[in-house]
């Protein structure tokens, strides 16, 4: 990673140089190894000095919009530093944080990176879209923002909630698990009791379309009768009836009809939801069944299209009982939740479970003898175990309802950081690391992570001060990120502890970021699914969680892979950059305007306000490269002003976070 070792950006325009003559010709006057600073003291902290304005702010905003800083907010904060709160409020009413926040909480929370096979195990009859699954993903990010951000709950709630953003097809997704169920021996069912009505399911393309209520509606004589909207293959009789089989009435809600012993090559079907309805998100409460009652049916179109509040055998609740969640960290036989356990553990609370904990809890129910015989794994089993019976007490392995007597009657214990509770469902596991001081020490530190690409120091006074605030202010989390953006923590405006300690490091920018702010500075939405560029972005690094550990994976360092990753994404870029239309809109920049591309490249583009005194030298350099580019045999006017773009886009400035 990068260290500032000075407020001097001198050495700026010798990187762009560079840049222009090529990657294969050296400037004549690079420093001599004699010049450089003794081996010695490169393990030694940096010297501070404090950061300008004018990079604090520019740091600031592009974390929360992408865009860049304007002369006005520099001098707004020179005036008086205490405008900088009142400017990220306004910075945070921009459109553009939402798009930063989900992908902060989808990372936070650890809801990403499935595949279509990550709900096997909870689903494995399911034939996820691409559709269906960025819905699985995107789903408890959105909950987190509308809890926080919208209605203005105390964080807290993202732990305790029984309340998600769901669309019409992921409701569907969650009553279809629900009526599945798959026991700890991995035999799998449907739900049938007395309450259930019985019925044969007729699927067929004859005698046109019926009207849904009367497909759902029990005693209607159509009900459980559907019309496929394409006709049958040759060796497929119609109709098909289906005795009970809600698989492939399921799959017929949502598309092809997969092969049976009566319909070898399977029935194609369009799916009941148009594309709008993926989008179609709202709050839906999920509630336990009640005694005798029938979850809602999945096939029940207009309860998934409008109702509020979804009856579920499945507890849900919070981050942790998310089919996204589960996904990531699946269990089995051997492992018996402890993951599931461990990995909630580290996104609530911020913490990993060790053998250095001094806390005993209360009982120890679930705990594995073989394991804690061993005097290696003892200090971990004895708390762990006890902590993960709450998992085991409520689902299978496969995270269906649990139903085995021996586990639903052995309640948990949560024992961590001098906190002894009994736990008897997900909900009591939720309200316990609610209510644990440990859980604004985490998101303050989470956010940290995110601002700087480096821990904070916990016991650094001015963290201490913001994770007080948060608390104080009932875990209000536009709190936290307004009093952290705005801190020296962040900005680099005044020392700190942790500064003094570990330095200030100056971080690549990372897929997201790179390609969140280059979008939000070119006015292209989602500039990285365009063209050449979503195969390109991939060898950008991203941010991402991994197994067992509580910091995330975040790749600082300006390696030769990522500065060709960054160059080649942004020549994908100048195609929708230079003398293009986009969505029936110009490009930002035409070759026939070069004096505004040129002074536009360097404030929007690498975000250098006009009053730096680094903005003429670096619109110098640009019109340079320009002007002998378009001297170049064969170059047209569009690819120089492609390859300025390139330059300005691949600079250091573009491409780092607080330089």
């Amino acid at each position: 990673m990068w260290k500032l070792r000075s407020s001097s950006h001198a050495g700026l325009a010798l990187c762009l140089a560079l840049v222009s003559k090529g990657c294969g010709e050296a400037p004549e006057a690079l420093p001599t190894e004699e010049a450089l600073p003794p081996t010695e003291s490169a393990s030694l902290p940096p010297s501070f000095e404090p950061a300008t304005v004018a990079s604090a702010l520019g740091k600031v905003k592009n974390l929360l919009t992408g865009l860049p800083v304007s002369d006005a907010e520099v001098l707004a904060v020179t005036q008086d530093p205490k405008a900088l709160p009142r400017l990220i409020d306004g910075w945070m009413a921009d459109p553009a944080l939402t798009l930063r926040m989900l992908r902060f909480f989808g990372n936070a929370f650890q809801q990403l990176n499935l595949s279509g096979q990550s709900l096997i195990d909870q689903a494995p009859d399911l034939q996820p879209n691409g559709r269906l699954l960025a819905n699985v993903q995107l789903s408890f990010p959105l909950t987190a923002w509308q809890l926080s951000f919208v209605e203005g709950r105390p964080f807290t709630e993202v732990l305790t909630t029984d309340r998600f953003m769901m669309t019409p097809p992921l409701a569907t997704l969650l009553s279809f698990m629900d009526n599945r169920h798959t026991n700890d021996a991995n035999r799998g069912t449907d739900y049938i009791n007395t309450a259930d009505p019985m019925f044969k399911i007729t699927l067929s393309n004859k005698n046109g379309p019926i009207a849904l209520e009367k497909s759902v509606t029990p005693g209607d004589p159509l009900f459980m009768n559907w019309y496929v909207s394409k006709p049958f293959p040759m060796n497929c009789a119609d109709p098909q009836i289906l005795s009970r089989d809600t698989v492939r009435l399921y799959q017929f809600l949502i598309g092809n009809v997969s092969p049976s012993g009566a319909c070898p090559t399977g029935i194609p079907n369009d799916s009941q939801f148009a594309d709008a309805e993926y989008d179609a998100w709202r709050m839906v409460r999920v509630r336990p069944t009640r005694p005798g009652e029938v979850s809602t049916p999945f096939y029940d179109l207009r309860a998934m299209r409008t109702g509020t509040e979804l009856s579920l055998r499945v507890p849900r609740t919070g981050f942790f009982t998310t089919p996204a969640f589960f996904a990531n960290w699946a269990t089995n036989t051997s492992n018996l939740a402890r993951v599931t356990m461990n990995q909630t553990l580290i996104v609530a609370l911020g913490r990993s479970f060790d053998d250095s904990s001094n806390t005993l809890p209360l009982t120890t129910p679930g705990l594995d003898s073989k394991h804690a015989s061993d005097a290696a794994c003892a200090g971990c089993h004895v708390t762990l175990d006890p902590m993960r019976q709450v998992f085991r007490q409520a689902f299978t392995l496969t995270y269906h309802e649990q139903k085995d007597p021996a586990q639903v009657t052995l309640p948990g214990v949560f024992s961590f950081d001098g906190i002894n509770k009994n736990i008897s469902s997900p909900k009591d596991l939720a309200l316990a690391m609610a209510q644990h001081p440990r859980f604004a020490v985490a998101w303050t530190q989470k956010l940290c992570y995110w601002a700087n690409s480096a821990p904070c120091n916990e016991d650094d006074p001015e963290f201490v001060r913001i994770v007080d605030l948060f608390a104080q202010s009932g875990h209000q989390f536009k709190v936290l990120l307004r009093e952290l953006l705005s801190s020296p923590l962040v900005t680099g405006l005044a020392q700190t502890r942790t500064f003094a300690e570990n330095g200030v490091t100056i971080s690549v920018a990372r897929r997201d970021q790179l390609c969140a702010s280059l979008s939000s500075r070119l006015g292209v939405p989602n500039l990285c699914a365009l063209g050449r560029a979503p195969g390109l972005a991939q060898l950008v690094p991203s941010d991402g969680y991994t197994r067992g550990a509580s910091a995330p994976i975040l790749a600082t360092d300006p390696s030769l892979f990522y500065r060709a990753a960054t160059e080649q994404l942004c020549r994908s870029f100048a195609d929708s950059a230079v003398d293009a239309t986009v969505a029936g809109k110009p490009s930002r920049y035409a070759s026939k305007q070069p004096e505004f591309a040129l002074a536009d490249m360097v404030q929007t583009v690498m975000g250098i306000v006009p009053s730096d005194p680094r903005s003429t030298v670096l619109r110098q350099i640009l019109a340079e490269h320009f002007d002998k580019a378009k001297k170049t045999m064969g170059i047209t006017a569009t690819d120089a002003m492609k390859s300025t773009f390139v330059l300005a886009c691949s600079a250091p400035p573009s491409v780092t976070i607080g330089l």
